[in-house]
């Protein structure tokens, strides 16, 4: 269990995966030198596309931004209300717990992974569904070809809508895509954004290697 107090420790250490410039992305706990003990990981599923060679030819650190400190707050917030839990100036995280290893994915996707269109995996809403209202951080589901998903907001630019999905979209009838997993980044329209209770599955298994 971690206790928070304004500033987060965390780090983020990009690892090269491919010779096509992907990097795969952990989150990195530091420990107190003088604890001797070794420094957290936790790996993610999300690949990033390295814009340079620093990552594809070893390993990266990048310190959390306030973009990433922002969302992480904003969802265990939510996972607080949603466990009639009292928010405080402090924030204890336990690493064990799946939900906070769900949320580090989350975060991890927001910041490092490739976003896809969502042209072909989405359905014409047409107005049909009632208007949501939605910010940053926010649960909402997408109505695909394989029935509503449940996905988290990451980014809201105008129109557009970046999402990560929460569940896997099979879309190997569409040409130009295999599927999207779990994970994965999706850019929408507001209009394609429908509240979560539309989404099938609401709670997905999580996933993560502990060192």
């Amino acid at each position: 269990m971690i206790e928070l107090r304004g500033d987060i420790p965390f780090l983020w250490r990009l690892s090269a995966e491919t010779s096509e410039g992907y990097c795969s992305v952990s989150l990195v706990v530091p420990c107190p030198p003088e604890t001797e003990i070794k420094d957290l990981t936790i790996e993610t599923s999300v690949l990033s596309l390295s814009s340079d060679s620093s990552c594809s030819k070893g390993e990266e650190t990048l310190q959390w931004n306030q973009d990433d400190i922002s969302l992480f707050l904003r969802l265990i917030n939510q996972r607080q209300l949603q466990k009639d839990q009292p928010l405080s100036d402090t924030v204890r995280v336990d690493l064990t717990d799946p939900d906070i290893i769900d949320i580090i994915h989350v975060v991890a996707a927001a910041g490092f992974g490739v976003a896809f269109a969502s042209y072909g995996l989405l359905k014409q809403t047409d107005g049909i569904y009632p208007v949501h209202n939605f910010g940053v951080g926010s649960f909402v589901s997408l109505d695909t070809v394989n029935g509503f998903k449940l996905c988290v907001v990451v980014d809201v630019e105008g129109d557009d809508v970046v999402c990560v999905l929460l569940d896997d979209i099979d879309a190997r009838s569409i040409d130009e895509y295999d599927g999207l997993c779990r994970h994965d980044l999706l850019i929408v329209k507001r209009i394609d954004v429908l509240h979560p209770e539309f989404a099938e599955n609401k709670c997905k298994p999580s996933s993560a290697n502990l060192h």
